[in-house]
């Protein structure tokens, strides 16, 4: 069987298609799709935040074998990076742990969020940083990690920094290709 067809075989295809009464397609039917062609090219902030909850949450646990950062190591990982961040000073290293732990989430959302939820990030981008970078640290207090405020402020800075750093060089590629 040959999967390809001639030039007569083709436009004698086209002439039944042209030539082929002309169906109504039910108004309902019509308004459904359209409805959901403008879900899938508009998608709710909110289901974006919710997944880019999931995908933070997967990333920054997985994040916490590399940099355990709070007091917080949760598979006993013998190496941390913020041993050598510690060495410009514990300040630096606070900056440097956040930066990371949101910016990571920022790199592998770029993957795993269709380009129109990674658009719509990037037009929320800032109170949905803002929000990620709040509940990680409601999240290490409350799996007891040892929160001090200037530690707090710094890890924030880093982490709003590293997440929207991560989504405006990601949206930038977009553009380009």
């Amino acid at each position: 069987m040959n999967p390809r067809i001639t030039e007569k075989e083709w436009l004698e295809d086209f002439k039944n298609f042209v030539e082929t009464e002309e169906v109504i397609v039910p108004h309902e039917v019509s308004q459904r799709i359209l409805t959901r062609i403008h879900d899938d090219l508009n998608p709710s902030s909110w289901v974006v935040f919710l997944k880019l909850l999931g995908i933070h949450s997967v990333v920054g646990t997985l994040s916490l074998a590399v940099c355990d950062q709070f007091g917080l190591n949760p598979f006993n990982t013998d190496f941390s990076l913020s041993q050598y961040f510690m060495k410009f000073g514990h300040s630096f290293c606070m900056v440097l742990c956040g930066f990371l732990f949101l910016g990571l989430t920022g790199v592998f959302s770029k993957s795993i969020l269709q380009q129109e939820e990674f658009l719509v990030l990037k037009k929320n981008v800032i109170i949905q940083v803002f929000f990620l970078s709040l509940l990680s640290l409601v999240s290490f207090v409350a799996f007891g990690g040892e929160v001090i405020i200037g530690a707090f402020i710094l890890w924030f800075l880093g982490a709003l920094f590293g997440g929207f750093a991560a989504i405006q060089i990601f949206t930038l590629k977009f553009r380009s290709a």
